[in-house]
């Protein structure tokens, strides 16, 4: 009798540890399938209604787009003009601005260019294109344009995340009230998720843009993006970039040429 207690005994251990296994794994499975399915939803709030390829080299109007916004409605400093970003990236460039203006109350910093459609960046090229006619040369005109400018379809500019300052030169930077804005920001730029995609310590792409700042957590995933989904297309029509068979490798460099902290 005393047998049959101890296998009785013994038999329900063995079966409510195979039931609590049971319980862990199909716990487990949900877990995995409710994050599975939060992937999805966070792909498609990335992108909204534009479809990836698209997004990436820019062919939406962010004036439209759900997850854009309009600076001005915000109360974002700007140059006057209306410029657009991301919802996330307003919200956390509030943030550094405001914590900027309460460190220097005297010293202003504003947004002078944001998103740019594809039109928007191959009005650049082309107008750049036009004013550097004594480069005969098509593919060294290129490489003089592609000093401070990108190709339409590969710019930064083009998801929302990437915004210029006050002036377009190094120069101003390096003293007075420049001096104090980019010291501050190399310094605090971070915490909010801003990093400096083109510094100087890079061997190959852009120049230097001590003005060009960038939103890390969503301009991260769309370098990613970017070179899953570009096809090319778009540079391979443009006048001067190297012909069909070099655009896309030229165009895949100069995106991935960056602050290793922005990836």
């Amino acid at each position: 009798m005393e047998k049959y207690k101890k296998f009785l005994v013994l038999l329900i251990i063995v079966a409510s540890a195979f039931f609590l296994s049971i319980l862990y794994i199909n716990k487990h499975s949900v877990h995995a399938e409710k994050s599975s399915i939060s992937k999805e939803i966070d792909k498609s709030l990335t992108y909204g209604e534009t479809e990836i390829s698209d997004y990436v080299s820019g062919k939406f109007s962010p004036a439209s787009h759900s997850l854009f916004v309009s600076l001005a409605k915000e109360s974002v400093p700007t140059d006057g003009r209306t410029h657009y970003l991301r919802i996330e990236t307003v919200e956390a460039l509030k943030k550094m601005l405001s914590d900027f203006s309460e460190k220097h109350p005297k010293i202003k910093i504003y947004v002078r260019s944001a998103t740019r459609t594809y039109n928007d960046q191959a009005n650049i090229w082309n107008s750049k294109w036009n004013a550097n006619t004594s480069i005969k040369d098509e593919s060294k005109r290129a490489l003089k344009i592609l000093q401070f400018s990108s190709m339409p379809g590969t710019s930064r500019h083009h998801w929302g995340t990437d915004f210029d300052i006050n002036e377009l030169t190094d120069e101003y930077y390096l003293k007075g009230n420049g001096k104090i804005i980019y010291s501050w920001l190399k310094e605090n730029a971070s915490k909010y998720g801003f990093y400096q995609p083109y510094t100087a310590d890079r061997k190959q792409g852009y120049y230097e843009e001590k003005w060009h700042w960038s939103y890390k957590p969503l301009s991260s995933q769309f370098v990613k993006a970017w070179n899953n989904n570009f096809s090319g297309d778009s540079v391979h029509k443009l006048k001067g970039f190297f012909g069909a068979d070099k655009s896309l490798p030229m165009a895949e460099l100069y995106v991935n040429s960056i602050n290793p902290n922005c990836f």
